[in-house]
């Protein structure tokens, strides 16, 4: 008797068609960092991120105890306030400031393709949120955080002029536009006057590492002008004139054009002043965008190479829904609604093995202005009147 093609087998078998992982939340702030550490721990590589979680391996990127260099105070004036992973790109100092810049612009070696300075946070074993150069306020360097930003999808923070507050607003009108990076980027001036305990007194400081603090202390999707700084801030190199109910202050003007800055407030001692970045976005919705961005990347892969079936398009357009929800559940998003684009969905775009997921969202804008309206109501005397009389 021939054997039966058709024949299987007797009995039962299992296919299993799990649903997709949760995606689950968008992630915690993640810092990186490039300056200068001249008398670090000698096993601490350069031009190559270094995990650094507490004060204890803050201290290795100053052994002598005498605050040299830009990456350990910024590194211990941030956990004084908050517990964040902080990924520092130690660089060399260079003959001069303008050989030093260099080194923290950073390149990408011809022979080896060894990334230095801002271009090692390419290699970050977890993707910053938010990168910065404490104290390196040139042009130059702003471009590079820009562009390492756009790439990295974080929040460039960096420092202005710390001069005057015409030379603050210029250097921010000096900076790049919306597609350059720039839509990101949060500026900071002036410098902040913090304790130091090697020079026995107060020295000035990078605004920018302190604000860094202020982006870790609340969700990616907050502005970081929440709440005051207690007693990490005694000072700043200028005084910013600022006054919650005055539009015409110069603090107004910093704003308007894009600069934050730390000024007193009512809430005693020094708070931080600033909800936009450069080109006036709101840099919580900015963070938003970028948040959800990497977590897109971040679950991709897992579906790649999949086969556009009809049951795999509405499987992921499901997943991403359900998703939203949970980020609308616990408002981080006021709503969102993910389908498949109507018109790029076409027949020589899925002959490509292209498809095109249309997600529409909104955040929640910040609480930058209140307006009060008092309202004199007669009705009200006419009441009281007629109760009396």
């Amino acid at each position: 008797m021939p054997e039966i093609a058709s024949f299987v087998h007797n009995g039962i078998s299992v296919e299993r068609h799990p649903a997709p992982p949760p995606m689950g939340p968008l992630g915690g702030i993640v810092l990186g960092l490039v300056g200068t550490a001249p008398d670090a721990d000698a096993s601490l590589p350069k031009n190559s991120p270094i995990r650094i979680v507490n004060l204890g391996d803050a201290a290795k990127l100053d052994t002598v105890g005498a605050e040299r260099g830009t990456l350990w105070r910024t590194c211990y004036e941030i956990f004084r306030l908050v517990s964040v992973p902080i990924y520092a790109v130690i660089v060399d100092e260079g003959v001069d400031a303008a050989a030093t810049t260099n080194n923290v612009i950073g390149k990408v070696e011809a022979a080896t393709g060894q990334r230095t300075g801002i271009e090692s946070l390419a290699d970050c074993m977890e993707t910053p949120t938010h990168i910065c150069a404490p104290g390196f306020n040139t042009k130059p360097v702003a471009d590079a955080l820009a562009a390492m930003g756009k790439r990295l999808f974080a929040v460039p923070v960096g420092d202005g002029p710390n001069t005057n507050d015409q030379a603050a607003v210029d250097y921010s009108l000096s900076l790049g536009g919306e597609g350059t990076g720039y839509d990101a980027f949060y500026l900071l001036d002036p410098q902040v006057s913090v304790y130091s305990q090697a020079a026995k007194g107060n020295v000035y400081f990078s605004a920018a590492a302190i604000a860094l603090s202020c982006f870790a202390r609340v969700k990616a999707w907050e502005s970081p002008a929440k709440g005051g700084m207690g007693a990490l801030i005694s000072g700043t190199s200028r005084t910013i004139d600022y006054n919650i109910m005055d539009k015409s202050t110069n603090g107004g003007l910093l704003n308007k054009h894009g600069v934050s800055y730390f000024a007193r407030t009512s809430m005693g001692g020094f708070s931080l002043i600033g909800n936009r970045t450069v080109t006036g976005r709101f840099v919580s919705q900015v963070s938003l965008e970028y948040a959800i961005i990497r977590k897109l990347a971040k679950t991709a892969q897992r579906a790649m190479a999949r086969n556009l079936s009809k049951s795999f398009m509405d499987q992921e357009i499901t997943k991403l829904n359900v998703w939203l929800k949970s980020l609308q559940a616990d408002e981080t998003i006021i709503g969102a609604q993910v389908y498949l684009h109507p018109t790029l969905n076409n027949v020589d775009n899925y002959r490509n093995g292209e498809w095109h997921i249309a997600i529409k969202y909104h955040g929640y804008a910040p609480n930058e202005h209140m307006v009060y309206h008092l309202i004199e109501d007669t009705g009200i005397v006419e009441a009281f009147l007629e109760e009396v009389l």
